[in-house]
């Protein structure tokens, strides 16, 4: 027995190190937790649990979503990840300027409220192309990416 404690407790050390993620883990169902949840649109930035907030004008005016976890695609936030009939965008939220438009191609700012990861805005589907990164505790003005931005993700350097 005494020789599969050890084994037993790395096991348990393995399993919580593979928990420690960003904002939220990007396993399972994401595409629903950034499209459904309570912390994407009916919580303020500040309240949010996501970490991630992109606005539709500069200097953090406008409509803005929190958002939780990473982005393939802002035009097509998949719930459940499997295709579905149409396309599923995500769109601002929180009134103002840009309320309810997509946000893909739209925003101009972020916030990225993580105390570890970049938050990274990129010009193309699928993390590609060029990027704007904002620093954990921080916030910009997009500028490679401003009103073309179309993922987005959670980034160590």
């Amino acid at each position: 027995m005494r020789s599969k404690i050890p084994a037993i407790a790395a096991a348990v050390v393995a399993l919580g190190l593979g928990m420690a993620t960003p904002a939220h883990a990007d396993s399972g169902n994401t595409g629903f937790e950034n499209q459904m949840s309570p912390e994407a649109c009916d919580k303020s930035q500040s309240a949010s649990l996501f970490k991630y907030a992109i606005y539709y004008n500069s200097n953090y005016g406008g409509a803005y979503r929190n958002v939780g976890y990473s982005v393939w695609n802002f035009a097509d936030e998949r719930i459940g990840g499997a295709p579905q009939g149409g396309t599923q965008p995500l769109k601002f939220c929180h009134g103002g300027n840009g309320n309810g438009q997509g946000i893909k191609n739209n925003a101009a700012s972020v916030k990225n409220k993580h105390t570890t990861y970049f938050a990274v805005t990129y010009y193309n589907s699928g993390y590609k192309g060029s990027a704007d990164w904002t620093s954990p505790r921080s916030q910009n003005n997009l500028s490679v990416t401003k009103n073309e931005n179309a993922s987005f993700a959670w980034q160590t350097l």
